[in-house]
């Protein structure tokens, strides 16, 4: 079905989603629209609201892929990228600033708290929706209020309680609100030990993790959360079935990291689901535990 769009709306067809996606998995979509600011976003969303037109927001595409088939609906590349200091300790962000730029103004502003996010990908839209944290802490611990926009229209500027976050989760998962801003609250500190973190976590990421430019999701599946103390490692459980020597198509694992999925080059989506399926049957014969996956897939 052919749906037309208001001149306004700079829409294109066709776009594979593999060139959106850094793992570059995914067919076309039927439109894509870039949104470059607030406005752009909403008006957007609005209309398709208004004609009942399927869509998914998307930033940097870190931890998503998509069908062979591509995506049914439009697809709205967040480009909304304003971010600053609202007071001493508080930075407030658009929903498509990159994860890197939000911890460089804390550097710059000497405010700590963030360190733990360093090289984690993305988008502050993103990681929100995903709760994203690393080593013991997640950005939902400094998010003071988001702004978003219901599905049915209005705009409302929420606390963190009403996004019931959890281990890589939060209600925007069930409730297809979009976010579009969030205000986070750090501390002052001093810039030299802040930088002295941040580094010391990216030499720990880049030991372990595969390089920027490599064609990856991050993290495949969730970590096992039955003991919040002492989480249970997906990557242990998958080392020992020997997912380090599996792959299917291009679909491949780190040989560093036995939780990541890459693209050797050519790997489909339907690849990437097959090695998914292996590893999980695997994990569940031998331990019992059905891993879930953290990736995004959509179609």
């Amino acid at each position: 079905m052919t749906i037309e769009f208001p001149d306004k709306f700079q829409i294109v067809q066709g776009e594979l989603m593999s060139e959106y996606t850094k793992i570059r998995i995914g067919g076309p979509a039927d439109y894509l629209f870039i949104a470059a600011t607030h406005k752009d976003l909403v008006d957007i969303l609005a209309y398709c609201a208004a004609h009942k037109i399927r869509y998914l927001v998307l930033g940097e595409g870190t931890n998503v892929f998509f069908a062979d088939t591509g995506f049914r609906g439009l697809i709205v590349i967040n480009r909304c990228t304003s971010i600053t200091q609202t007071d001493a300790t508080t930075i407030r962000a658009e929903a498509g600033v990159s994860m890197d730029n939000l911890l460089a103004t804390c550097l710059n502003a000497s405010l700590t708290g963030f360190e733990f996010a360093a090289g984690i990908p993305g988008t502050v839209g993103g990681a929100i929706y995903g709760n994203a944290g690393a080593y013991g802490k997640t950005i939902s611990e400094l998010m003071t209020q988001a702004k978003i926009l219901h599905p049915e229209g209005g705009i409302q500027w929420m606390p963190p309680e009403y996004f019931q976050f959890a281990y890589r989760d939060s209600f925007l998962k069930r409730y297809p609100a979009t976010i579009l801003a969030a205000e986070f609250r750090l501390e002052s500190g001093d810039p030299k030990a802040i930088r002295s973190r941040m580094d010391e976590i990216l030499a720990m990421r880049h030991a372990k993790l595969p390089p920027d430019d490599w064609a990856t999701a991050g993290s495949y599946f969730k970590n096992i959360k039955t003991d919040p103390d002492n989480p249970l490692p997906a990557a242990k459980l998958l080392d020992e079935i020997g997912s380090k020597q599996t792959s299917v198509g291009d679909a491949a694992i780190y040989h560093k990291h036995a939780n990541i999925f890459y693209n050797k080059g050519h790997a489909t989506a339907d690849d990437v689901l097959r090695l998914e399926e292996i590893l999980r049957e695997r994990v569940q014969q031998k331990f019992g535990i059905l891993l879930e996956r953290e990736v995004m897939y959509f179609e």
